[in-house]
């Protein structure tokens, strides 16, 4: 066999791998890519996805119509979050404002919290 017909096979052989291993990159850099933009759409889903909880939230809390009341006075409210864990909220409204020299409380476990917002 030629030199010359040897050369060209390893010639055209190292052609081709540098062309296989380009593509190769390049496919390999597009599936990296996509599994990326999946995983931040999928996050950003997820951030999104207790928003018709939190409006239902919202309209209970402010709307017009009255939650169930019981004997106490207290307003029941059942909310599930993201995970769908039924949460049992009881409420009290009370309409004394609060002023600067006050502490706004809420009551957790049977026991007044002081409201860290208002800090």
């Amino acid at each position: 066999m030629p030199v010359w017909f040897e050369v060209s096979v390893v010639v055209a052989f190292a052609i081709g791998a540098v062309f296989f291993f380009a593509k190769y990159r390049e496919t390999a850099a597009a599936l990296h890519e996509s599994e990326r933009m999946k995983t931040r759409l999928s996050n950003d889903l997820n951030r999104y996805k207790d928003v018709p909880r939190l409006r239902a939230l919202r309209d209970a809390l402010v709307g017009t119509k009255p939650l169930p009341i019981d004997d106490d006075g207290n307003e029941h409210l059942l909310l599930r979050d993201g995970d769908l864990q039924l949460h049992h909220l009881i409420l009290r409204r009370e309409s004394t404002p609060v002023h600067d020299e006050e502490e706004a409380t809420y009551i957790k476990d049977g026991e007044p919290v002081k409201l860290s917002e208002f800090e």
